[in-house]
């Protein structure tokens, strides 16, 4: 499910300061880069845009930057105000859409054993450490419920108990 560019602006843009030097790379392309830019530099600024997508920047601002961090190279300089949209953000929320649209295609029954058997996982240990798998094992357990919905088959939590610890004994 893909987001409106307009929503991707309201809900996942920030305002950020960027080095002046590093537009022209930005805007138009490696082919545009000054001799002004290093390649550690130019590393870094692939990282970022790897990360967020450029919106704009203010062209009146060029003339009169101002002093601050550059949110590229962290250093200290001149900078120009920027608008980037969080390509991560926006992907996890894509991915939240299409996992709940998933659910809400589910019976009653099995969307009910969905939540119960989800939140049996969540609470585990290697969730609460990585809380970024959540809502990707998610979406891999509401492809689990969908199919089974598909083929008719009714899913149902069960509550079994542990399994008995087996002894070692010596012979």
């Amino acid at each position: 499910m893909t987001i409106e560019y307009s929503e991707q602006l309201e809900k996942f843009s920030f305002d950020s300061s960027i080095s002046p030097q590093y537009i022209p790379y930005i805007v138009y392309g490696p082919d545009s880069l000054g001799d002004s830019v290093s390649e550690a530099e130019v590393q870094k600024i692939d990282q970022f845009l790897e990360k967020y997508e450029f919106v704009s920047f203010d062209e009146n601002r060029l003339e009169s930057p101002d002093f601050g961090r550059c949110s590229i190279s962290g250093m200290q300089g001149e900078v120009v105000p920027a608008v980037f949209i969080n390509k991560e953000a926006v992907k996890e929320e894509e991915q939240r859409r299409a996992t709940q649209e998933k659910i809400s295609g589910m019976s009653a029954e099995n969307r009910e054993t969905f939540e119960k058997v989800f939140q049996a996982h969540v609470n585990q240990k290697e969730f609460k450490e990585h809380p970024k798998l959540v809502e990707s094992f998610r979406s891999k357990l509401a492809d689990v419920f969908v199919d089974a919905s598909r083929r008719g088959i009714q899913l149902r939590a069960s509550e079994k108990e542990a399994p008995a610890k087996e002894i070692n004994r010596e012979r």
